[in-house]
């Protein structure tokens, strides 16, 4: 069975949907992680022109209401998902991974060594882990955003605190936008 994150990175590999991929492209390689509202300047609920107004055209985006703007030649991933059920489609997803992005207010950053040490020290009891639809098991920090119930996926659960905190979710808990 394919694991939730091994899905989105096959999505993120733009491999499903139909894609197109635009000429003018600047990568978003570092930036900001608010944990429960967004990264690099993108939160949870923006419509579709609100995001490529403040990032430009995308890398490659699909039908599906995926939009690729990391770089997978600097190992750098960063994809909006947006729920394409909504008018105007709003983010309802955002996947970060790379050395240049960090949590806001002192870290840790993602692929620091020790990293998961860094963030149950921040969070500590605020952690919760979560057995996912298909028994994958997580780290979220769960919260609200704009009234509505959001989180922060940390990656999987049980992890040693000398290990990096890898790839970022966040999101509505929902699964569609708020």
């Amino acid at each position: 069975m394919i694991g939730r994150r091994s899905l989105l990175a096959v999505l993120a590999a733009g491999v499903l949907g139909v894609g197109v991929a635009t000429a003018a492209f600047t990568p978003v390689t570092h930036g900001t992680i608010r944990p429960n509202q967004g990264a690099a300047g993108i939160t949870l609920g923006m419509t579709r022109a609100q995001v490529t107004s403040k990032l430009g055209q995308p890398f490659y985006k699909n039908q599906n209401g995926y939009m690729q703007f990391g770089n997978k030649q600097l190992t750098v991933l960063f994809d909006v998902y947006f729920d394409i059920y909504s008018k105007p489609q709003r983010v309802r997803l955002i996947g970060i991974y790379g050395p240049g992005f960090c949590i806001a207010g002192g870290g840790p950053c993602l692929t620091e060594k020790g990293g998961q040490g860094k963030l149950r020290d921040r969070y500590d009891a605020a952690l919760k882990t979560v057995k996912l639809e298909d028994g994958e098991r997580v780290v979220w920090l769960k919260g609200k955003y704009r009234g509505c119930a959001a989180y922060t996926d940390f990656g999987d659960a049980g992890r040693p605190r000398s290990a990096q905190v890898g790839m970022v979710f966040v999101g509505y808990q929902s699964g569609r936008s708020c």
